[in-house]
């Protein structure tokens, strides 16, 4: 249990920090609401928001309690609100859908109906989401959402208490 809560703070931690180490790696991260999607198109338009970890993952003692996109990002990627979506295809190259609690993909990669319908469910609750943003391969390619993180439930909530009412504290 001890290393779960640890893994926890870990993903939290790495996230606070995620813009600056994801941009070496040539994308960007930030809190964003879904405006629409063209499915012929295969572009989604997003609005960057102002956004809360909490509402994503549990707040860390001394963690950040909020972000906006990180300075590195905004240049490049602040004007780019039409990004590519891929909505099928392997695990590497889809789109990914993510819980952040369990960390893993929501996709059903073989359906071509699922990230459209789930994306539309987005926009319909103008819901706050974390994306994850990077350039295609080569100078000219365009820009597009690699992973949606959604925020977290309250049944995940929920089952933080549990785990965190369960951990002994060890000095």
């Amino acid at each position: 249990m001890t290393s779960r809560i640890l893994s926890l703070a870990v993903l939290v931690t790495a996230f606070a920090f995620a813009p600056s180490l994801a941009d070496a790696a040539g994308s960007c991260s930030g809190y964003a609401v879904i405006q629409s999607y063209d499915a012929g198109k295969k572009l989604a338009k997003i609005k960057y928001v102002k956004g809360r970890e909490n509402q994503f993952l549990p707040r860390p003692e001394g963690g950040v309690a909020n972000s906006k996109l990180p300075k590195p990002c905004r240049g490049k990627i602040k004007k780019r609100t039409d990004l590519v979506i891929t909505p099928t295809g392997g695990r590497m190259t889809v789109t990914q859908i993510r819980a952040n609690f369990s960390g893993k993909m929501l996709n059903d990669t073989e359906d071509a109906a699922w990230v459209p319908g789930r994306l539309e469910t987005l926009i319909a609750g103008k819901t706050k989401v974390v994306v994850l943003v990077r350039q295609g391969l080569g100078k000219d390619a365009p820009y597009g959402i690699t992973t949606i993180y959604l925020p977290i439930t309250e049944e995940e909530r929920a089952e933080i208490a549990r785990i965190e009412a369960q951990v002994e504290d060890v000095d």
